[in-house]
């Protein structure tokens, strides 16, 4: 089927194309008892173009542990069919009216906002809004790109709303850092946020201090970890050890992990007076400059606060308030990144391929949900890979 979409007045120009009547799409759905939770079907409906959108052609699709937790903890699904994921990467086939930042043949990748009907990335094609769609450098590949989703908005939106560092500082900023330089601390440095956390902490001229499994403390330090640590230790040897490289002055942190390991962050940000004293330190003023906690992946216990010598603050962490539907914030984030990906001073995550195409997907999933895939790299599925087949068109 070839569809023309007509500009109005000063809209932008848009092409023509060859949309399908339907594509291949992965359906996921609370699963009943005897039932599979996912399902690939061959004649799923393309999704519909709308105002502001853009159409796009799906290569390649990263996995994501929300992915999984939707279905575990009943986000956002339901018993019928729904096409999930976030993550992916591919070429724009369709733009719709308003679309002034793409053109039909460019490369792209995208974070589906799962609020938004047809943007799941499990499936040939999905709709977007321009505004949270980004470029592909021309020495960035379509499966880098599919790591790049979720952890890298997750990583900027932190950064530039939660701790409202200025985003213009990114692209400003040296390529060198300053020995006295303040410090941030990544736990789980070698999840796919945890990767994007450290480059651009570097890229803004901190000193990162990383959590990390001991496998992968090469690569977190080729990415710009000053210090690593070895996740695994008791929290209380790594609670001394941080102290020890910091001089008990962290004031940012950022867990990845879990409530466990987000306490653990608490801890180090409240400083020590003890710890202080027998290491001849000045004690500081519990009223001066807060702690900062950013817990993506659960919130921290209490910790003992007699011996701190500071307050924690921890603020949230918000899509729908700050890159979804608000243009001017995504935009400028995605253009920034876009560069900063070309120039090479920020590098997408390592990949492991999934093969199987979309039918891969489940199993990868399971890898996830299990701990069985390795730290460091994304597991990205190539959609040209799925069998052809007309068998599961329908739930058994």
């Amino acid at each position: 089927m070839t569809l023309t979409l007509t500009a109005l007045s000063h809209a932008a120009t848009v092409g023509t194309y060859n949309k399908p009547a339907s594509h291949r799409a992965l359906l996921a759905r609370v699963s009943l008892q005897g039932q599979p939770a996912w399902q690939l079907v061959y004649s799923h409906p393309v999704p519909t173009l709308g105002e502001g959108q853009v159409l796009i052609k799906t290569s390649h699709v990263g996995l994501n542990p929300f992915d999984w937790q939707c279905l575990e903890y009943g986000l956002g699904v339901g018993p019928e069919g729904k096409v999930m994921g976030r993550d992916g990467a591919g070429v724009v086939v369709g733009t719709g009216i308003g679309v002034h930042r793409f053109s039909v043949g460019d490369r792209v990748w995208f974070c589906a906002n799962s609020s938004l009907a047809g943007a799941g990335a499990f499936q040939e094609y999905s709709v977007h809004f321009a505004t949270e769609v980004a470029h592909i450098p021309r020495n960035v590949s379509d499966d880098e790109a599919a790591t790049l989703g979720t952890g890298l908005v997750t990583a900027g939106v932190v950064l530039f709303r939660t701790l409202d560092f200025p985003l213009d500082s990114l692209l400003g900023s040296s390529t060198s850092k300053k020995t006295d330089a303040p410090w941030i601390l990544v736990w789980g440095g070698s999840g796919i946020t945890g990767v994007y956390l450290i480059q651009l902490a570097s890229i803004l001229g901190y000193r990162v201090i990383c959590a990390a499994s001991p496998v992968n403390h090469s690569y977190v330090r080729s990415l710009g970890a000053d210090v690593v640590v070895d996740r695994w230790g008791a929290p209380s040897e790594l609670i001394e050890s941080i102290r020890t490289a910091t001089k008990d002055e962290v004031l940012l942190a950022i867990d990845n992990v879990g409530s466990a390991t987000a306490t653990t962050c608490k801890a180090v940000l409240q400083g020590s007076s003890r710890w202080r004293e027998r290491h001849q330190f000045a004690r500081g003023d519990i009223h001066s400059t807060p702690g900062r906690l950013v817990a993506l992946a659960g919130s921290p216990r209490e910790v003992p606060d007699a011996d701190a010598v500071r307050q924690v603050e921890s603020p949230r962490v918000s899509f729908s308030t700050t890159f979804y539907n608000h243009p001017q914030f995504s935009e400028r984030l995605l253009d920034s990144l876009t560069r900063l990906l070309a120039n090479g001073r920020l590098l997408p995550a390592r990949v492991k391929a999934v093969t199987g195409g979309l039918k891969g997907i489940e199993p990868g999933l399971k890898e996830l949900r299990n701990g069985l895939a390795p730290g460091g790299y994304k597991l990205v599925a190539r959609l040209a890979d799925t069998p052809y087949s007309d068998t599961g068109l329908r739930w058994s």
